[in-house]
């Protein structure tokens, strides 16, 4: 049963993980490389100004906290279903109610690394412009 639970969770996770990671892949346009969103037309111009290395650290962050809520959503979805199948068993109960509450705090951890974020690049924004 438990192979059986670990094999379906897999395949929800990779089925989830592969449809939102698709979207942004599907969306390039032919001949446009992922350097040429990062960096727009000339992507070798990003390294030579701080402003360049400060956009592409900020498209790292904004990937590690979108794959910081998908892997929260996965919690909440396996704490789901560990509560659907707990069938009153209180410690099953107690390890979902855990499960959740990371979930929670995943969750919170990336709307507060996205706040940071924001702040930076504004800060940054503003004291390159001055």
């Amino acid at each position: 049963m438990k192979l059986v639970k670990n094999i379906l969770l897999g395949s929800v996770l990779a089925i989830v993980s592969i449809s939102l990671l698709a979207g942004p892949a599907m969306a390039i346009s032919a001949g446009q490389g992922p350097t040429d969103i990062i960096g727009g037309q000339n992507a070798n111009s990003n390294f030579s100004s701080i402003s360049g290395w400060v956009e592409i650290l900020l498209t790292v962050i904004r990937w590690f906290y979108t794959i910081i809520f998908i892997i929260a959503v996965a919690f909440i979805l396996w704490s789901a279903f560990d509560f659907v199948t707990s069938k009153g068993d209180d410690t099953k109960v107690k390890e979902a109610k855990q499960k959740l509450m990371y979930a929670v705090v995943g969750i919170a951890v990336a709307l507060l690394s996205y706040a940071i974020v924001s702040f930076v690049q504004s800060s940054v924004n503003s004291g390159l412009a001055s």
